[in-house]
């Protein structure tokens, strides 16, 4: 059986210039082996209260949908010089690229880091799918879809412009996600997860972290090793403006946490940045991806920015938030969330070549947007 690949930067610029993806502004926009859409000036206000979550059908566009709601549901805004979105509504997003998928072919999304660390959750729409976060080629082949975000700001207020990346999205064909005798042979070369004795990185037994579903992670709460082992998101009006880049004091928007004994209380409904006990480290073959839900240690959204380019190394930051019915106390070393580990070509560039912000970090660090 042949094997699936996730595209890479190289062949995301081949379907720029035989014109599958129009649109695109330039080099920046490509990553790895993922591709950065830009916002549109267009942005509509959703009134959810009447008609819940919204979609297309099968049979329509984003648009076409978006022109069934009653005016007063759907209130239009031109963002061109800026626009606050604000916690407890909905908002819908044009992007300024088209994408053009054929059958056998599949496009995800997943919000970027710097978003989710602000607990910004974004779910892309595209015409003629259903999904959330995903383009089947099977639904409308060999068109030219437009595509949407739909943005609830959770925790704080932003502020939005054109142009800016809200989320990244990927390109897959076939069956690219490598299967537990695959990590085990990835394992015997190039070892994806370490942990720290002392100051010394050591791999870890692949057997103790291999599961049917990726790779497993654990929290990290030893604050002898980070010092804070928590950040919990404060309750604010003031907004955080996503063109400023260092500027905001992280006090001002996050509670710093110190572990009691290696364990953390974590209250229900906040919302907290924690890490990983392990260290991954990402190869130039492989991309990564993090489970969003994962019952087994807690329960609750795990991340809201899931996707890990290749050549990543570091700490991996999760965006929690708990949905348990109480009150939880969580120890150092309780299983967090897993891995699912994705092939691809070997890229032109690799994380860290592009001023990504991320690479090497230890311990929870806070979005790029905080001093």
């Amino acid at each position: 059986m042949q094997k699936g690949y996730c595209l890479s930067s190289n062949e995301i610029r081949d379907w720029i210039a035989q014109g599958r993806i129009l649109g695109c502004n330039g080099e920046d926009q490509i990553q790895p082996s993922s591709f950065e859409p830009r916002l549109s000036e267009e942005l509509y206000i959703l009134d959810t209260e009447g008609f819940g979550v919204f979609r297309p059908k099968v049979n329509e566009t984003v648009r076409q949908a978006l022109e069934k709601l009653d005016p007063l549901s759907r209130k239009r805004v031109d963002i061109t010089n800026g626009y606050e979105l604000k916690k407890g509504y909905t908002y819908l997003i044009r992007l300024k690229e088209t994408v053009n998928i054929h059958k056998g072919e599949l496009i995800r999304s997943s919000p970027k880091s710097s978003l989710g660390r602000l607990f910004l959750k974004t779910r892309m729409l595209s015409d003629y799918n259903l999904c959330f976060d995903e383009i089947n080629g099977y639904y409308h082949p060999d068109k030219h879809l437009e595509l949407w975000l739909l943005v609830q700001p959770l925790a704080f207020n932003v502020v939005a412009y054109p142009d800016l990346l809200l989320n990244q999205i990927r390109f897959f064909e076939g069956d690219s996600l490598l299967t537990p005798q695959d990590l085990v042979k990835q394992f015997e070369t190039y070892p994806l997860l370490y942990t720290l004795d002392g100051e010394i990185e050591k791999p870890v037994d692949p057997l103790a972290y291999i599961t049917d579903d990726g790779l497993q992670l654990h929290l990290s709460l030893n604050s002898r090793r980070t010092g804070v082992v928590a950040y919990r998101a404060r309750s604010t009006p003031v907004p955080i403006d996503l063109r400023k880049i260092g500027h905001y004091a992280g006090e001002e928007f996050f509670e710093a946490v110190h572990a009691t004994n290696d364990q953390l209380m974590i209250e229900q409904g906040e919302y907290y940045l924690v890490a990983s006990k392990e260290i991954l480290r990402i190869p130039k073959n492989l991309n990564v991806e993090v489970k969003d839900y994962s019952h087994i240690g807690i329960s609750g959204p795990l991340h809201f920015a899931g996707f890990i380019d290749n050549g990543f190394f570091g700490d991996l930051v999760f965006e929690v938030r708990s949905d348990e019915q109480t009150r939880m106390m969580l120890d150092d070393g309780v299983p967090l969330s897993r891995l699912r580990v994705y092939r691809t070509h070997s890229p032109d560039k690799v994380y860290g070549e592009a001023g990504n912000n991320y690479l090497g970090q230890r311990g929870v660090k806070l979005s790029k947007y905080f001093k």
